[in-house]
Formats: C-alpha cells, structure tokens, sequence
C-alpha cells in the first residue's frame, strides 16, 4: 500500500503516525476469533465498527476507491464551483454523484456543504427508487437508520459511516441544482461474493447490531472484558521507574498470542515538547522494531498535550490506551525507551496492563501491526508529504498528523490533498486536509477551530497564531 499527504504552502514540521497490518511468512495455527459471516450484510458491515478483533484480518477480495469532487486538472477548485461534483447532469438537470456496478458497500460519505435536496438512491434495480432522503438529513442523526453517533456533524464536516451494501449496482441522483464538496468512500468485491442489500426497514438483527454500534460509540469507552471478542482473555499490570538513557522491557511473551490492549500512565508522563519516552515493540525476533515511536505521538499528543481520544487508541484521564488487536506468531517483547536529552530530566514512575490472549495468530488469514512514523523539517513547497510507502500484503488502519507553519497567522498548508494509490493505481484523490479528517472550513468559528475527539476522527488542536493544526483517522470498515 502507498499512502501520500499533498500540502502546497510551506511548513517547517510536520510528524505523521501511520498504523497498518502487514503479512510476515510464518507457520499456520489454529483459530478461534468471533467473525462475521462469509456474505456481505449490514450486521457484519456494522459489527465491524465495535469489534476491533476482526480489524487483523485481511479483507483480501475487497478492492477500496472513493468518488470526490476534487479538482482533477490539479487546481482548488474542489467544490467550490460545483465542476467536478458530480458525474453527469441528467435530462430533467438532476445530478448523478454516485454510480458503480457491484457486488460493493458504500462505507462512508461525507460533505461540508450539504443541501436541503433529496437524494434519491436506486439499489440493484436502476428504475426503481430504493429510498429517498434529503442530503442534510443523512448526517442529522435523527432520521433511521442513520442515526448519531455513526452519522453526525462536527468540525465542520457532515460524516456517514452507516454501510449501504448492493448486489448488483448503486446510483446516487442528487435533485440539486449545483453541489459542491464530498466524498464517497466504498468497495468492490468480485462478481461471485454474495451480498445481501441494503432494504428498509432493517431486519431485527440489524436493528439490534446498530444500537450495539450507537452505545459503544456513544460513550467512547471501550472495555477489554465486556467488549472485546476474543476468548479467554488475560492481563498482567505492575509499576517500574526508567530513568533518562534506560530501556525497560516491561512485557515479554515466548509463544504466539495476541496483544489486544495496552494501558500505561500516568498520561503526563508521556508529556512535553521534547517528547522523550519512545514505545518500542518487536514481534517473532524479527530484525525491526514493529513499533518504534515516541509514546506521545502513538497515543495522539499534539504539541505536548493529551488530545486524541479514538475508540481504539488515545489517552482517557490519566490513561493512555490502545486496543488494536496485535498478534504474533511466537513471541512479543515490549519496551520503553527514555531517550537522554540536553534537558532537566527526572526518573519516571510508569504503571501498565497488558491484555493479551494465547490465540495464536493465523498468517493465512492475519497480519501484524505495524506503525510508521515520519518527520519532515521545512521540507520543498510543493512536494508531497508521504505518510507511507508499503510494499507487500496489508491494509491501513489509522492515520495522525501535526503540522506546524513557519508563518504566524496562517494555516494554508492544510489545502494540500490526500492522495492514495494502491497496487500502482490511484483509488482515492480528496478534497483538502481537514476534509481527510472529516472536517471542514479550517480557521472558521464552530468549524475546524478547535481541539475535538470524536470515536474515528478527530482534531488534535487547532491555532491560527501558532500556525500548527493535527488531526487523526481511524479505519475500521472504510
């Protein structure tokens, strides 16, 4: 997988944390981790949005892309004008924003500018209307089945992550007479996959699997004993000092397992500009670190402070936490490093619980996770910033970034777009920075302005006179 961030203007940092599974030859093992069906449906779409076990597995046949409104002659005009936001005008000028053969899902949508107009959708029948909505209404929260916390707005940008599945096709006609900004994020399976499509009402079943999605999300506050479905869990917890130039290795397991929760503080030991306690973990006696990056930066710090607080990772009171799965074959080893500096520093006090499972990890169907970290000082305008160049079998899970500008009063370098191609071919151009982050209208009052935490995406912080900004990016299903 090949990742890249674009920015145009000048910036003097910018630091970019990216998580991913990946494959590593190994022996086969036994399995017993709770997964959905084989066929595509709702439920199994929606489980996959609380049940972060499964986010280990590879979705092998499943083939990412995303429609937008970007400027594809390489301007910024990615809505603006309403040129590119759409795919053809139809006769009677309703506008055709969506149209793709299936089996696929349409996992998220998103917009900063939505209207009042009705959306139509035609699923597997393209002369029959599947339902209706109006735009603004797919992300109030309150019209069924689209519903907070899955659709909402916030940092100026309106979020859908409830899944439409189809069989056959799906088109989406909007009644508008001019759209701006979107993206529409979705996959394609092969012909054979069996799908069951998306139908009004839900189905018991859905009913029950979306209001387990709206009361994990709701409060944000993931347990590793009631939610996570792996069996038998266990946990190991104690206290240790580092001092300044120490490593302490405070986790070690000699057979195959899987981490699936890791917990230290207190939190504002991991503080600070100069960010100086480094998270190292190996897997399998394997000659690179897994993980090699300063705590701050994993836990989703910006410029010193706490900030994110993700579903899956982030820092919770005087907790840091993360609960991606990580499995491994024979052997896990974890440490913390306190990197000596030109600094005051002081021996740390840190206490941790590891939660890990004996299940072994199944390198036919998983891989392990990964993280990449990245710094570029002042680098060339006009060059892109790349998040991950990734050669091999694996998918992506998370993305955080802070940058900081060299001019007080400015934040232009957020206009770049992301822009990601896989296996040689470009799926997803978007729309600006913030619009990655599902925000909107950067340096706004009530938009992109501040620091907030939301379950998949989030803003680290936000100052125009200190010209720096952050923001995070969870993948579970899209």
């Amino acid at each position: 997988m090949f990742f890249q961030q674009i920015f145009f203007r000048p910036v003097s940092v910018f630091v970019a944390f990216i998580a991913i599974y990946a494959s590593c030859t190994s022996r086969q093992t036994d399995l017993s981790i709770t997964m959905p069906g084989d066929s595509v449906t709702i439920s199994g779409e929606l489980t996959k949005l609380f049940d972060l076990s499964l986010l280990s597995f590879y979705e092998s046949t499943a083939q990412s892309y995303q429609i937008s409104s970007f400027d594809s002659t390489g301007g910024n005009n990615d809505g603006f004008n309403g040129t590119y936001s759409f795919l053809m005008r139809n006769p009677d000028s309703t506008l055709v924003i969506f149209n793709a053969e299936g089996p696929g899902v349409i996992h998220r949508i998103w917009t900063p500018t939505p209207t009042e107009d009705t959306l139509d959708f035609y699923i597997d029948d393209p002369e029959k209307i599947s339902f209706s909505i109006r735009y603004i209404d797919l992300f109030s929260g309150q019209v069924h089945p689209f519903i907070a916390p899955l659709c909402g707005n916030e940092l100026g940008g309106y979020y859908c992550y409830f899944p439409i599945p189809y069989q056959k096709s799906c088109r989406i006609i909007s009644h508008a007479k001019k759209l701006q900004f979107h993206q529409i994020q979705y996959k394609r399976y092969p012909t054979e996959t069996s799908v069951k499509r998306f139908s009004l009402p839900l189905s018991s079943e859905e009913s029950t699997t979306l209001e387990t999605v709206k009361t994990r999300w709701g409060n944000n506050n993931l347990t590793i004993s009631g939610d996570y479905q792996v069996n038998s869990i266990q946990s190991v917890s104690g206290t240790f000092t580092v001092s300044p130039g120490e490593s302490k290795t405070f986790f070690e397991q000699n057979k195959g397992g899987r981490i699936v929760g890791i917990e230290l503080k207190p939190s504002e030991a991991f503080g600070g500009l100069h960010k100086q306690l480094d998270l190292q973990i190996r897997w399998d006696d394997e000659e690179k670190l897994a993980i090699d990056i300063s705590g701050a930066d994993f836990f989703g710090y910006a410029f010193g402070e706490p900030s994110m607080r993700s579903y899956p990772i982030g820092s919770r009171g005087t907790t840091n936490y993360c609960y991606f799965p990580m499995p491994f074959d024979s052997k896990a080893q974890m440490s913390l490093v306190y990197r000596e500096m030109d600094t005051l520093q002081t021996p740390c006090q840190i206490e941790y619980t590891i939660f890990y499972a004996e299940t072994p990890r199944n390198p036919v169907l998983e891989g392990k996770f990964y993280a990449a970290w990245k710094r570029d000082i002042n680098p060339p305008a006009g060059q892109p910033h790349y998040f991950l160049e990734k050669h091999g079998k694996g998918h992506l899970v998370g993305t955080i970034l802070q940058a900081q500008g060299l001019k007080a009063g400015m934040t232009l370098f957020f206009e770049g777009d992301d822009s990601t191609a896989v296996d040689g071919k470009n799926i997803i151009h978007g729309t600006g920075s913030e619009d990655y982050f599902n925000g909107g209208w950067y340096a706004f009052l009530d938009r992109w302005d501040t620091k907030m935490s939301l379950p998949l995406h989030g803003s680290l912080d936000y100052s125009l006179a200190m010209s720096r900004t952050g923001g995070y990016r969870i993948y579970l299903t899209d």
